[in-house]
């Protein structure tokens, strides 16, 4: 069962793209699903209404109300500012960044959830971790580990977007 999830997993990291809800997924040849379900655990989150084992844990494909998700490559091009005891809210998009071309983002929005990768034994697993009492250091260390050797090409956030 394992192997099965981790080739299906995989599935979505390279190649011509497969259609998934409103997002699309990269698809890895046969020999890269071989060499890459050998370091894959159980779990790659790849967003909130993907099915198992690509989106939440709980199953459960629905967002808090005023949170949303996006998908950005990095550098994420966002200037986020440590709040008090309530995790980062955006401050500044830099001009012409990924975040800014995304055009979803807005000053204020705050940051809830980040995906990062983490070791469990000796397999990865990129989950979205709940990030809104985390600190600065801590949310640019989840940013920083979606790295390309573990067949990560973008970062994805949730933000909540307060009510105007």
């Amino acid at each position: 069962m394992l192997a099965m999830a981790c080739v299906a997993a995989c599935a979505f990291a390279r190649g011509p793209a497969v259609e998934l809800g409103a997002r699309w997924h990269p698809t890895l040849t046969f020999r890269d699903r071989a060499q890459v379900a050998m370091e894959f655990g159980d779990s790659f989150y790849s967003a909130h209404d993907a099915p198992p084992p690509f989106g939440p844990k709980s199953g459960d494909p629905t967002l808090p109300k005023n949170v949303f998700e996006i998908y950005l490559p990095r550098p994420l091009g966002i200037q986020f500012e440590e709040q008090d005891k309530r995790g980062l809210k955006v401050i500044s998009l830099i001009s012409g960044g990924n975040a800014d071309r995304c055009g979803k983002l807005q000053v204020g929005d705050q940051l809830v959830g980040v995906t990062a990768v983490r070791m469990v034994g000796s397999k990865f697993e990129r989950q979205m971790f709940d990030c809104s009492k985390w600190t600065f250091d801590t949310v640019v260390d989840a940013i920083g580990s979606n790295e390309e050797r573990f067949n990560c090409e973008d970062v994805v956030l949730q933000l909540l977007r307060p009510p105007a």
